[in-house]
């Protein structure tokens, strides 16, 4: 665990924001498979997960154009070996997935029609089979090692904190994505990830303030 002190390491911030953006994917898939099976045993679990899928993609969508805004404009002349290319095609391609989301998550909302939540869920799983070797990329690129050899903890620091500051401007709406990123995590990871927001966040709006507006989505999130 860093130092108290110490500037916020980027490597260990893309992980965690993996680890989210992950499960919030291995969720989604699982749940529409099982709805898609089953349908939906009440009304609150659907609204549930339509707000679980609305977080998701807010957050996938903001990390990707937060990394080619922020990040990879940064390590591109410090990390010379990263296929910023083919990542940059991995974004393209997900993004066109997440357009078809949105446009599915509409009906979902309304009532949850079989042909179109079977359409949803298969768009999912095509990201997912992206995600996966996409991420594997930028953890072995973008590693704590590598950046350390690259980059001064404090060049890091600030790193994180354009990142972190354009993910809230981006990941909207805060009401949804904030519980989403908190509660998809356990830990210390959860631990790291509330001490990178303010601490009225974490300690007013998403237990009190927005509790009645996310609330729905508990059943797919870690306690």
């Amino acid at each position: 665990m860093p130092e108290k002190n110490s500037p916020p390491s980027f490597a260990q911030a893309l992980l965690r924001i993996h680890r989210v953006i992950s499960r919030g994917l291995i969720v989604a898939v699982q749940s529409g498979g099982d709805f898609i099976q089953a349908g939906f045993p009440e009304p609150g679990l659907r609204i549930g997960f339509v707000l679980y899928l609305q977080a998701l993609v807010a957050v996938l969508g903001a990390h990707h154009l937060g990394e080619e805004q922020i990040a990879f404009p940064a390590l591109r002349d410090k990390l010379t070996d990263a296929p910023y290319d083919r990542l940059a095609r991995h974004h393209q391609e997900i993004v066109a997935l997440l357009d078809s989301l949105r446009k599915l998550i509409p009906s979902l909302e309304a009532g949850g029609d079989p042909v179109e939540l079977t359409a949803l869920v298969e768009c999912l799983r095509k990201i997912s089979a992206i995600w996966r070797p996409h991420i594997q990329a930028e953890e072995w690129y973008f590693s704590e090692d590598a950046l350390d050899a690259a980059m001064s903890a404090q060049d890091q620091g600030r790193l994180s904190a354009a990142f972190g500051k354009h993910s809230q401007e981006h990941a909207l709406p805060a009401h949804l994505v904030l519980p989403f990123l908190l509660f998809n995590l356990a830990g210390d990871d959860r631990s790291q990830m509330a001490a990178s927001l303010p601490a009225t966040v974490v300690e007013q709006l998403v237990p009190k303030a927005w509790k009645e507006q996310w609330a729905p989505m508990q059943p797919f999130l870690l306690e």
